[in-house]
């Protein structure tokens, strides 16, 4: 039995460790840890997270790991929190960077659109994750409206 769940304050340390044996950066997380998701098994062991960076009203998807062996109702349903926790933010699109031609089916299942960069607005084209990406990988980019 797995449970998902918004994070909290007292899963900061579990997540960056997490995100850590991912070698996924956790930076920023201890001020937007309730826009982060959790998947756990009955031990209360993470088994996957996603977190949102909030930038004005939109969303960036960040540190999506995900443990062996889910299967991808388990993975979608991951999903469908999050964009239920990005309604609850009230924001109006989510966003996604990827590197994985291969994973793109999957977020266009999920409703996401594939966009070139020049298409991303502004406050996200400057945000610091984003320039920090196109620096070290050609990400492909893709958004869902969310409201």
């Amino acid at each position: 039995m797995k449970q998902i769940r918004i994070a909290n304050v007292q899963d900061i340390d579990n997540i960056k460790r997490f995100l850590g044996r991912a070698d996924v950066s956790s930076e920023g997380i201890d001020s937007i840890i309730d826009h982060f998701i959790v998947m756990e098994d009955v031990d209360y062991n993470i088994l996957a997270t996603i977190g949102i960076e909030r930038i004005e009203k939109d969303g960036l998807l960040r540190s999506l790991v995900i443990t062996q062996g889910l299967d991808q109702t388990e993975v979608l349903a991951l999903f469908k929190s999050v964009l239920s926790l990005a309604k609850k933010k009230e924001l109006e699109h989510l966003y996604l960077t990827t590197n994985i031609e291969a994973s793109i089916q999957f977020f266009e299942l999920l409703g996401f659109t594939k966009i070139d960069m020049c298409e991303l607005p502004t406050h996200l084209q400057t945000s610091d994750h984003i320039t920090q990406l196109c620096h070290s990988v050609e990400p492909m980019f893709m958004f869902i409206k969310v409201a």
